[in-house]
């Protein structure tokens, strides 16, 4: 009994170390704001962090567009987990621009996942899949984050989530980029890959990580190249399983055209290729192999005699002396050549017949001669029986609108929430896209938010295509008036 105990104590005592100092995270504090939240529908926690500029500048873009947002994926815990995820990602966060997600998963734990990860139908793969969605349908609604610009990355075992999501919402994201992390090709769907095999994949891992990360970020970059993506594939020489978000960061910025603040970390890294077949392959510059033989140019007029069989311990040997061959003697009597006996053609039974007188011409004739005027055109023409009419069928008024949740009068800048309100059968398989003024700010989602900044009046269109090919127009008018002068009146 009380070796028992003694036995539960020691590895508590074990996992309560290993918790805290689990894989270091060596990166900078950032200047913005982090905080953690509670999704309000699945009660799934997160953390959340804006960049420097978008706090300094109360969440306005220098650009005048939205801030591209990085949802990232923790490994096992409890060696890694959504608050050392948010805390590596600051700096380059503040670098680019970017707002940072980190979602607290259920798969990733050592004592309940399947390792390897194969079974999407699990429950707790399930339960992270509606609760990341949903994560990041708030953070769009509550921030000025673009639902456009989601780039996806992973550290250690939260690439089996962020392959998974990205496979099964390719619409929801525009690039990903795993970090030294593990892949499942059975949690892939195939169907899913024509509608985002445009998208931009990076893989990067180190030359010394785990023998399981390798091995399976290898396998990623083949399943990705044998569908013909377009893959980025970096090993990092030296690096072990360590937190490099900077590669990922700098991809990001690449893909979207991101300028970054301060210069990138990446100076020190040295960094290998992965290609060949499946991905299979590695450029090493260090690797000590002898370079095949030269091959010897051969001239017309000799040959070399004989070459000894190349060895990787041994020279190439070859005797120098050339064969000449030995020139024919002319021949006292030279040939003679019997000629060819003509060949006889039949005649052609066809004759041709010269004519006996010239061939007869056509009589001039002018144009517009008076004595035979030429015929008038009708001015009027027999007009062709109609075309009988199309039976038209007339369709029943869809029921739709556009709801706005609160006013639809405020001053700058003004937060609006709405959305689509349509029968739940039209809703199936259809696709809609919000615009502002003809100007997109949302898509694939039956709710929107905007920022409005500008006075005046802001006409919202949801144009929303059915699954039957029908197009569906929704309008819906909102008035900004200008902020009140901030100056004391006049007495």
């Amino acid at each position: 009994m009380k070796f028992s105990t003694l036995k539960l104590v020691t590895l508590f005592s074990a996992l309560v170390i290993i918790s805290q100092s689990g894989c270091a995270v060596p990166q900078k504090k950032g200047h913005g704001l982090c905080t953690h939240q509670i999704e309000s529908e699945t009660k799934a926690g997160y953390w959340l962090y804006l960049p420097d500029d978008y706090v300094k500048n109360n969440g306005q873009h220098p650009n005048n567009e939205r801030w591209p947002m990085v949802i990232t994926f923790h490994g096992l815990k409890p060696y890694d987990n959504a608050g050392p995820q948010i805390r590596e990602w600051q700096e380059e966060a503040d670098r680019y621009g970017f707002i940072v997600i980190a979602p607290e998963l259920r798969t990733c734990d050592s004592l309940t996942m399947q390792f390897p990860l194969r079974d999407p139908n699990l429950s707790y793969v399930q339960a992270d899949e509606k609760a990341t969605i949903a994560i990041m349908d708030e953070v769009c609604r509550l921030t000025n984050a673009d639902p456009r610009r989601v780039l996806a990355t992973s550290f250690s075992s939260g690439g089996y989530m962020a392959h998974f999501m990205v496979n099964r919402y390719p619409e929801r994201f525009h690039c990903i980029a795993v970090r030294g992390s593990n892949f499942s090709e059975a949690l892939l769907n195939p169907a899913q890959v024509s509608k985002y095999r445009d998208m931009k994949i990076g893989i990067f891992f180190g030359e010394n990580d785990f023998k399981v990360c390798r091995e399976e970020s290898t396998r990623a970059v083949g399943w990705y190249r044998q569908r013909r993506f377009d893959v980025i594939a970096r090993q990092v020489k030296g690096l072990g399983h360590e937190r490099t978000p900077q590669t990922a960061a700098a991809l990001f910025a690449s893909t979207i055209g991101a300028t970054p603040k301060t210069p990138p970390k990446l100076g020190q890294m040295v960094v290998l290729d992965i290609h060949g077949d499946k991905g299979r392959g590695i450029a090493r510059r260090e690797i000590n192999r002898r370079p095949p033989p030269r091959p010897i140019p051969q001239s017309t007029n000799s040959r070399i005699q004989s070459i000894k069989r190349y060895s990787p311990n041994q020279e190439i040997i070859a005797n120098p002396k050339p064969i000449i061959p030995p020139q024919r003697k002319a021949d006292k009597n030279p040939t003679q050549v019997t000629p060819k006996k003509p060949i006889s053609r039949t005649p052609s039974p066809i004759r041709h017949t010269p004519r006996q007188s010239a061939t007869p011409k056509r009589p001039i004739r002018q144009p517009y001669s008076s004595i035979q005027p030429p015929a008038r055109r009708t001015s009027k023409r027999n007009n062709a029986s109609p075309a009988p009419a199309r039976e038209q069928i007339k369709l029943a008024p869809i029921n739709a609108r556009i709801r706005v949740k609160g006013n639809k009068l405020g001053t700058a800048p003004m937060w609006v929430y709405m959305s689509v309100e349509m029968p739940l059968k039209l809703r199936e398989g259809a696709s809609i896209l919000w615009t502002d003024n003809n100007k997109p700010i949302s898509s694939g989602t039956f709710n929107a938010n905007s920022i409005l900044r500008r006075p005046g009046n802001h006409i919202i269109k949801a144009l929303i295509t059915t699954a039957d090919d029908r197009r569906i127009i929704l309008h819906q008018t909102i008035k900004v008036l200008s902020a009140p002068s901030s100056q004391p009146a006049e007495s």
